[in-house]
């Protein structure tokens, strides 16, 4: 009873940290402004999902909801102050949902609890970004596997059936909104470079 209690204080302790952490960094780098708050807002929903999702390889669609409210609720408030293109984020949540639905539906790679979690950052991010999210989630998510098999190979040890892609498109989304950059325009001056 008591290693549980002291687990579920390890986990508490980790979440307001981050949550912390990264709302000040998104505080530094956006100032006060419709996108900060709306970036503060999706953060602690993006690390709980992630934590619930790899304790538990489950999403709960009540998460998934209430995040999408919350930012449009957020949409909705500052529409009146500042001028917010709400059309993109419409694309957005639309980009979110139809290419992540149609990945699972063909592929089965992805649980539909993803397909929530993308429709939710992308209309949080809006249609800019929307498919980088999506894209940089897989490239990550393949990263991971590549060092996870490689060790595998030289340590020998067991990996789970099932590991949970919410912490990869979580992921995705933070460097995102840290990083505003195209990477695919990244990509390409990263090659210009060195050719």
């Amino acid at each position: 009873m008591c290693d549980g209690l002291k687990k579920n204080s390890y986990n508490m302790l980790f979440i307001y940290i981050i949550t912390v952490v990264l709302s000040v960094l998104i505080y530094l780098k956006f100032g006060i402004s419709a996108e900060c708050v709306q970036y503060i807002v999706l953060i602690p929903f993006l690390i709980i999902i992630s934590i619930i999702d790899y304790y538990t390889i489950y999403v709960y669609d009540i998460t998934i909801v209430s995040g999408i409210i919350v930012q449009g609720v957020i949409f909705l408030i500052f529409c009146n102050i500042v001028q917010i293109d709400y059309i993109s984020h419409i694309f957005g949540l639309a980009i979110g949902f139809i290419i992540p639905y149609i990945i699972a539906k063909f592929t089965k790679g992805l649980g539909y609890g993803d397909v929530g979690l993308y429709s939710l950052c992308c209309f949080a991010l809006g249609n800019n970004y929307g498919f980088y999210v999506i894209v940089l989630s897989f490239i990550l998510a393949f990263l991971f596997f590549v060092i996870l098999y490689g060790i595998k190979i030289f340590k020998n040890i067991n990996i789970k059936k099932q590991i949970p892609f919410t912490p990869f498109i979580s992921l995705a989304t933070i460097i995102t909104i840290f990083t505003e950059y195209n990477i695919f325009d990244f990509y390409y001056s990263l090659l210009y470079k060195f050719l």
